[in-house]
């Protein structure tokens, strides 16, 4: 964490002004100014630039600040903020998001890090306002994001998560508004491994083409599964079946993706739940398969085929981790079977609730 109550200090005796000097300067109050002394409490980040004028320095020398911020700090701070929100008050820990972000506000790759946690633990909120505080945070970090850094591609993903923020605001319109009904795909990643082959870089060019297959089947599994949620179909629910089958021979989605293939194993017994004991089951089945992998190694997993990719997840905040908080997702994945009243219903539904407890026991053993 950066020093800037000391720096604060620092610059203000130097200049020899009074707390009550800089505070009507800055047309707060004394007391702010003595908080943010003490470390009690933080400028917000609106002040900086006035603060940095004041003293005559720029913003980077009023925060202390050097880029020393590794990717593993990054993925170390992620991963324990990620844990964080089981073990304390949603407040504290929303609090330390904050903090961080004070602290870091020129870690643009670290914001982006910041942003993709508050989205996945705003599930964690317990009111009205806690959503709005979390919501009004990210707005703020994906603002100093979009004016202060240089990389397009971090601009991109603030803007990514400012879309779901408004979807948890339920701003609709904004959604809407903020984002293209057709994005055109112009294959850059192509391109660049095109570019790695040029300078004979093979395995750049294996790592690029694989990541971005990877993702590509990803974003596929992901909107495979809202359109069977949401029949969003024009086809049979056998076609879908059939499709799912086949994928799997081709791709091994359920090992390399179970969070997203679970999803359809679900609809899938649903719809069949009343239809056919038998093929309900058998989804069911699937789906604790899906679940097993899950509890056993909640990680983006890698296969024969995809077997170049580590360059990419050692660059994500929480490296090979799934984005997802871990106790949260397994309580929901438990708990949305047994206490289904279709599936309840089942001949031997008995046999997959004790197959879903077995596995879910097992988050306790490692």
């Amino acid at each position: 964490m950066i020093q800037i109550s000391k720096t604060i200090k620092q610059e203000r005796l130097r200049r020899g002004m009074t707390q009550e000097a800089l505070a009507e300067y800055l047309n707060t109050t004394k007391t702010t100014i003595s908080k943010w002394e003490n470390t009690t409490l933080y400028p917000d980040i609106t002040m900086l630039p006035k603060l940095a004028k004041v003293f005559n320095i720029s913003v980077d020398d009023l925060l202390n600040y050097n880029i020393t911020m590794t990717d593993e700090e990054i993925k170390k701070i992620s991963i324990s903020l990620s844990k964080m929100v089981n073990h304390t008050s949603y407040d504290e820990y929303l609090s330390t998001v904050r903090n961080y972000y004070i602290g870091h506000c020129n870690e643009f790759k670290f914001l982006n890090s910041l942003l993709g946690i508050l989205s996945n633990n705003i599930l964690y909120c317990e009111n009205e306002t806690q959503v709005k505080d979390t919501t009004i945070l990210a707005h703020e970090i994906v603002k100093t994001t979009e004016d202060n850094s240089e990389s397009i591609y971090l601009k991109r993903h603030a803007q990514g998560y400012q879309t779901l923020m408004y979807m948890f605001e339920g701003d609709y319109s904004s959604v809407i508004e903020n984002t293209p009904d057709f994005d055109l795909k112009i294959g850059e990643n192509a391109t660049l491994t095109l570019a790695y082959l040029q300078k004979e870089n093979i395995s750049k060019a294996k790592n690029v083409i694989q990541t971005d297959m990877y993702q590509s089947l990803m974003i596929y599994m992901h909107d495979f599964a809202l359109m069977i949620t949401f029949g969003l179909y024009s086809v049979s629910i056998e076609s879908l079946e059939s499709k799912l089958y086949y994928l799997n021979k081709a791709f091994n989605v359920d090992y390399l993706y179970p969070h997203l293939s679970i999803n359809c194993y679900y609809q899938f017994a649903l719809y069949y739940a009343k239809k056919s004991d038998i093929k309900a089951i058998d989804y069911l089945e699937k789906y604790c398969r899906c679940f097993n992998y899950l509890v056993t190694d909640f990680v983006y997993q890698k296969d024969e085929f995809f077997d170049a990719i580590e360059e990419w997840l050692d660059t994500l905040p929480l490296g090979k981790r799934l984005p997802a908080n871990y106790e949260n997702t397994l309580n929901t994945i438990y708990s949305k079977v047994l206490e289904n009243e279709y599936f309840i219903a089942l001949d031997k539904f008995e046999s997959i609730k004790n197959n879903l407890l077995r596995i879910y026991n097992k988050k306790d053993e490692g």
